[in-house]
């Protein structure tokens, strides 16, 4: 397939409203700027929301792993560049590259999706691949992406509720909030100290309005840590991250 007609590109410049107290990018931000490429892509090639919602579906991720040289800073303006690869069966793979002013590709992440129908959220497959212009077989990562082992269920949680701004267009939890929620719970004095240098993240389950949430964290090695996003209803996991941090220093 010919690779230009398949990629999509899209720049954002870096505004306050985006930026931590070292002035970089946050993750759940970078999150939404993935996404929001995404989006444009397949409604660019007729396969996005709009598309979907007539068939009474839609996009879920599922898995989503990044890699960060550095974290863009305010008032860079980036380039995000993405494609989606060919099917495996239910899930439909897309990759990302974050590129800086100068070119310099700065980020590298790659994502699995799967489509629900919205009345009993079970996974359907759906022909995308009839357009060429749809798909590109490259991938932006070429080592395996670890699997992320489980943590318990704590055994004194502490719960607070799904909130209405947690919520996205698909009445149910958007997914940077599970991300947001699992940095929070590290001290302000490791932000300080250090910075993300990988994100794996899998989605579970859905959560929403309401729902009571705990998270346990547990470090797994050295500045390797897993979270774990649990609801209060059977003790279900939504999400689960793991998160590799290194000194700023280094």
């Amino acid at each position: 397939m010919g690779k230009e007609n398949n990629i999509y590109e899209q720049e954002f410049k870096i505004y306050t409203y985006l930026i931590d107290d070292n002035c970089k990018l946050t993750l759940p931000n970078l999150m939404y700027l993935l996404q929001e490429v995404a989006w444009a892509h397949t409604n660019k090639n007729q396969t996005g929301w709009r598309f979907l919602q007539i068939k009474n579906m839609f996009w879920v991720i599922v898995k989503l792993y990044i890699q960060i040289d550095r974290m863009p800073e305010w008032n860079e303006t980036i380039r995000i560049r993405t494609w989606g690869r060919p099917s495996e069966l239910i899930i439909y793979p897309r990759e990302f590259e974050v590129y800086d002013s100068e070119n310099n590709r700065i980020i590298a992440a790659t994502s699995a999706w799967v489509i629900l129908d919205k009345e009993e959220f079970k996974i359907q497959q759906v022909n995308l691949q009839k357009d060429r212009n749809v798909m590109y077989d490259h991938h932006v990562l070429s080592k395996k992406i670890p699997k992320i082992p489980a943590v318990e269920y704590p055994i004194a949680p502490s719960f607070f509720s799904v909130a209405y701004s947690d919520m996205d267009l698909n009445k149910h939890v958007n997914n940077t909030r599970y991300v947001l929620w699992a940095i929070d719970e590290y001290p302000y004095e490791f932000h300080k100290n250090h910075r993300l240098k990988t994100c794996n993240i899998q989605f579970i389950s859905q959560a929403k309005h309401l729902d009571r949430i705990t998270i346990q964290k547990k470090e797994i090695s050295k500045n390797i840590f897993v979270s774990s996003v649990f609801t209060e209803d059977n003790q279900n996991e939504a999400c689960r991250l793991m998160l590799e941090w290194e000194e700023n220093n280094k």
